[in-house]
């Protein structure tokens, strides 16, 4: 009877630990993730310089290298338009 009590004993702490480590490292991810204000305005700035300087410059190459240029460009436009949206919602949703 014994044994079995330190096995299940042993059972609940160890599964009691697994949750708080869960719930720990989830709550350190989203803190981690979120990025100030000031972070965002300064992403946004770096942003949209280099999607400027990207849309003015001429690309040379095979068209393999042309098209992932505009896919790059596209993707850092999409990225520019979500920090922008990230950045008027801030503090309304908490």
């Amino acid at each position: 009877m014994k044994r079995v009590f330190n096995k299940v004993w042993i059972g609940m702490l160890a599964l009691f630990a697994l949750i708080i480590g869960a719930c720990c490292s989830n709550q350190s991810t989203d803190n981690q993730n979120k990025m100030t204000k000031k972070q965002l305005k300064e992403r946004i700035a770096k942003l949209k310089a280099a999607v400027e300087d990207r849309e003015m410059s001429c690309v040379y190459g095979s068209p393999e290298i042309i098209a992932e240029y505009g896919r790059e460009t596209a993707r850092m436009r999409r990225e520019l338009d979500s920090l922008q949206n990230e950045l008027d919602n801030y503090g309304k949703c908490k």
